[in-house]
């Protein structure tokens, strides 16, 4: 970390407010996998926005028609691994994590496999939504 001689607390302030905002997005997006779990929608809509895109397996998804086909989808259990964090500027954090989930849409299932999960986070209105995410599967 570089220190400024004339005034040395900034880049440490903002090292730790950078630290501290990864760690608050990085619950937050425990929270999505709870809420997506639970079919919660009204908590998914604060978590996701409207103009969301998810890019699954299955294809591209909105958040609209995420919401719309939720009570199809069931996720019977997942893991997440150790979550990383970068943030590129004040209101974008990025996060990389390797996932698992077994579930179901409808009558399909989940495609078996490790998945690698990248979502971006934005700050707007003075609070944190995912505004992209997706999954990429892992070879074999």
């Amino acid at each position: 970390m570089r220190r400024s001689r004339a005034n040395p607390t900034p880049t440490v302030k903002r090292f730790l407010t950078k630290a501290a905002a990864i760690k608050e997005v990085i619950g937050l997006e425990r929270l999505v996998w709870e809420v997506a779990q639970d079919r919660d929608a009204e908590s998914f809509r604060k978590l996701v926005p409207a103009d969301a895109i998810m890019i699954f397996q299955s294809g591209i998804m909105t958040q609209p028609l995420y919401l719309k086909t939720m009570k199809k989808r069931t996720i019977s259990r997942y893991k997440l691994g150790k979550i990383r964090g970068s943030m590129p500027n004040d209101s974008t954090v990025i996060l990389l994590y390797e996932a698992s989930r077994v579930g179901k849409e409808g009558k399909r299932k989940f495609p078996e496999g490790r998945v690698i999960e990248s979502t971006i986070w934005v700050k707007r209105n003075n609070r944190w939504v995912a505004v992209l995410n997706q999954e990429t599967p892992l070879s074999r």
